[in-house]
């Protein structure tokens, strides 16, 4: 007998398929991973950019980063509005951004800005929601009151590329980097597969603890060995089981059932080969400094790691104390605690995969579920404001050097081109080869379209 996460199983005659698929949340199906190998074969990337990405990093910065004072810069705005930064020029000649992103300021030629970004669920969790999923949820926050993730939720896109359009090699499909972050007792919308079922959920690695001093990471096994918390020891666990299990599990009914590619998948936990793409141990003390000696920037490092082992889709979400949410104190907040690390870490990221040649190939979206208020308020900071923000696009095809959309003269409204976040969202689908016009069936067999949106076309080409 084997126990998976204290629940006994039999081996040979008693594991059924469900069971195995429920293992860790790999989010692997044979049926649907050859059919989708076989169409990619006959297809490519077509002169719109579809299908060009072979994965996507998606860094979602929770909180709402003021717009106005990165990427879209009102230097002739009054001062309640314009804030205190200044706008620098940039590699690309009509192109300005904070001063408190140079190095980014230096490399505007490998992404494109859009500054016309809104909705109006002016809300942390139904915005975040929204952002992840590309739809709009179906209840409102009522009184401080988020509502709680739910199986009939709708699935974020990260779970939707793990059905329909699943890893050609034997990794995971969608893996989640950070803190998953939660609002009271309920967890944070949008970040899993909801009605798809629990098997397209994220593989996750909260990289909770603090680096001090010189960097001295082993890495992202450590951390699962090591555990923090009770989903990190459900993790170890399931690792330490899968290893001892492999022969059990290569024997079993159930396994000899699911064809070849699927049943590599289910033993990738007791790979070495899996184990060492999360191994930022491997890296060289200098590719590991250039990220920045942070969970943020070593987690932006990890994600390249996993394109290249072959994970189609990875988000990286912000880390520990780094409040977005600048309801006060904007102004220092950005400057001293968020903007430095992230322009180190995102820098490093578009120019490490440039010079392994991934960045044609690999999506990488910069974004969150709103900005902030084009008015300062009396905390020297910015409230919440979906109704126009800014999102930064990189690789597979975006033409970098480039601003689409404009907002009004202080950043309250889109002035041209209007974006949803369900083009954005459609614009991702488009990249990875999935038509959002695609109709896929949820857990109890009931239709829906992948993506409610367009994609944003003119970024491409």
């Amino acid at each position: 007998m084997l126990s998976f996460l204290g629940r006994s199983v039999r081996l040979c005659d008693g594991l059924t398929r469900r069971e195995i698929l429920r293992v860790g949340g790999l989010g692997f199906t044979g049926l649907m991973w050859s059919d989708w190998l076989r169409a990619r074969a006959a297809a490519g990337p077509t002169a719109d950019g579809f299908g060009r990405a072979k994965a996507c990093i998606l860094i979602y910065q929770y909180g709402g980063p003021s717009h106005l004072d990165i990427w879209d810069l009102k230097p002739d705005a009054p001062k309640e509005i314009r804030g205190e930064f200044k706008p620098i020029a940039t590699r690309t000649p009509g192109i300005s951004i904070t001063e408190h992103l140079p190095r980014l300021a230096a490399l505007t030629n490998r992404y494109a800005i859009l500054r016309s970004v809104n909705h109006r669920d002016n809300d942390h969790a139904i915005g975040a929601y929204l952002a992840l999923t590309g739809r709009s949820h179906p209840k409102n926050a009522i009184l401080g009151i988020e509502p709680a993730a739910a199986p009939e939720d709708m699935p974020s896109m990260g779970s939707v590329v793990s059905k329909v359009r699943p890893a050609d090699r034997p990794v995971f499909s969608y893996v989640t980097l950070g803190d998953l972050r939660h609002l009271g007792n309920n967890d944070s919308l949008g970040q899993n597969a909801g009605c798809l079922g629990k098997v397209y959920d994220p593989f996750t690695i909260p990289f909770v603890r603090p680096i001090t001093g010189p960097l001295d990471i082993r890495g992202a096994t450590s951390v699962l060995e090591q555990g923090d918390g009770p989903q990190l020891d459900r993790r170890r666990g399931l690792l330490e089981q899968m290893t001892h299990a492999a022969p059990a599990l290569e024997a079993s009914a159930a396994m000899r059932d699911l064809d070849d590619c699927t049943r590599k998948a289910y033993q990738l936990l007791a790979s070495p080969a899996s184990r060492a793409a999360f191994d930022l141990a491997k890296e060289p003390e200098k590719v590991r400094d250039s990220y920045g000696a942070d969970p943020f920037g070593q987690n932006c490092l990890l994600a390249r790691r996993l394109v290249e082992a072959g994970v189609p889709m990875i988000t990286v979400y912000s880390c520990g104390n780094r409040d977005w949410d600048t309801h006060g104190n904007n102004f220092q907040a950005l400057k001293n605690t968020l903007l430095p690390p992230t322009d180190q870490a995102v820098s490093a990221l578009l120019e490490d995969l440039h010079s392994r040649g991934l960045l044609d190939e690999t999506l990488v979206v910069w974004m969150s579920e709103m900005g902030r208020t084009p008015r300062v308020n009396n905390g020297a900071g910015r409230d919440h404001w979906s109704f126009c923000y800014s999102i930064v696009m990189a690789g597979a095809g975006v033409r970098g050097g480039q601003v689409y959309g404009s907002s009004d003269r202080s950043a309250a409204y889109p002035s041209t081109n209007p974006v949803s976040p369900a083009d954005v969202a459609a614009t991702i689908f488009h990249c990875l080869g999935v038509d959002p016009r695609r109709e896929v069936t949820d857990q109890q067999g009931r239709p829906f379209v992948v993506g409610m949106g367009k994609p944003i076309l003119a970024l491409l080409g």
